[in-house]
């Protein structure tokens, strides 16, 4: 008889090590293509054992991630260490903050899109009005 070795879905290894918040997010990702092992688009289903390396697009972020272990439950943060090796290349991170920073450069915050003005910008606008009406 064979032994079976100890496996885990990709889904749900990636919600246990915390790279995403949700199992469901983990599965969408696996659907979308955004994690790969070797290349190759995995599907959530993927049985993953120790050794294989996967990368995770989130966002403007590519993550390249070592199974070290198969957590049973989601873990804690200090204790992602024990199961998972990150060997994201320092310039991925390095890129990603870049894009990030030029998004916030680019795209206006929430608060400043708002139909409504806030109270600075009521004292602004009375100022101007006045001046209008004086001169």
């Amino acid at each position: 008889m064979t032994a079976l070795l100890p496996t885990l879905r990709a889904d749900k290894w990636l919600h246990h090590v915390r790279v995403f918040k949700t199992r469901s997010l983990a599965s969408q990702a696996c659907t979308k293509g955004n994690v790969t092992l070797g290349e190759q688009a995995i599907k959530p289903s993927r049985d993953l054992k120790a050794g294989d390396v996967l990368e995770v697009v989130r966002g403007d972020l590519r993550l390249r991630l070592k199974v070290r272990g198969l957590p049973p439950q989601r873990l804690g943060a200090p204790r992602v260490a024990e199961f998972c090796e990150n060997l994201t290349p320092e310039e991925w991170i390095l890129k990603a903050a870049e894009l990030r920073r030029q998004r916030e450069l680019e795209t206006p915050r929430a608060h400043e899109t708002l139909a409504r003005p806030d109270k600075r910008q009521m004292r602004q606008l009375r100022a101007w009005l006045d001046q209008e009406q004086e001169g």
